[in-house]
């Protein structure tokens, strides 16, 4: 359930966001969860094998993924190999990026939980080191799994679009079009996103 303190807020600090939130409501749309998972590595991952595609596809690769190792993991086992993901319909660079990344948590000891409460640039200082993991992906990692209420992926397509619908814009938005917008959401701005990001994923019709 989604604080009615910060919704009022968003609205309060930019109506014509705030129109659109009060439609969403009334019409009953929800905010869909899909990449916050039962572990923070399964959240990552899910967001790993959400890079630059449809939610549809992503999902259904997803459920590949955790048929085949679970769905309470905490990273994969030594013996996974990127063929063995490549099986699922990963790319050969995701498959790496995660097999990376399991290799991080059971020999190095990199600790996801830790570095999900962490602010925004240190845990990106972080993970942005491991190849197949830039802004982006930890953006959306603090954002779900992390909680962080205060981001917004800026150069994000769905964003972009987000904000060209309701804003009636004729173009998508500049990075910088969308700092100065995204500026009266704080310290919600994580919220405001997801937001913009289901006007685009549950094609609604708003305008």
């Amino acid at each position: 359930m989604i604080d009615k303190s910060k919704i009022d807020h968003l609205i309060e600090k930019d109506p014509t966001l705030g129109k659109f939130i009060i439609f969403f409501t009334k019409k009953k749309f929800t905010i869909n969860d899909d990449y916050r998972k039962s572990t923070e590595f399964l959240s990552l991952v899910r967001t790993i094998i959400g890079q630059q595609l449809s939610i549809n596809v992503a999902s259904n690769i997803y459920n590949r993924f955790i048929d085949n190792y679970g769905s309470q993991i905490y990273s994969l086992q030594s013996n996974v190999e990127v063929n063995d993901l490549k099986t699922l319909g990963l790319s050969k660079a995701k498959s790496e990026t995660i097999i990376k990344l399991s290799y991080l948590i059971n020999v190095e000891n990199l600790n996801l939980t830790k570095i999900m409460k962490l602010p925004e640039q240190k845990a990106k200082d972080i993970l942005c080191k491991i190849k197949g993991i830039g802004p982006w992906t930890v953006e959306n990692f603090l954002m779900f799994s992390g909680k962080n209420q205060d981001i917004c992926p800026i150069n994000d397509l769905g964003i972009k679009k987000g904000i060209q619908i309701i804003y009636n814009l004729n173009e998508l938005p500049s990075e910088k079009k969308v700092m100065e917008i995204s500026s009266k959401w704080k310290p919600y701005r994580s919220l405001a996103s997801r937001y913009l990001w289901e006007i685009v994923d549950q094609d609604i019709n708003f305008l």
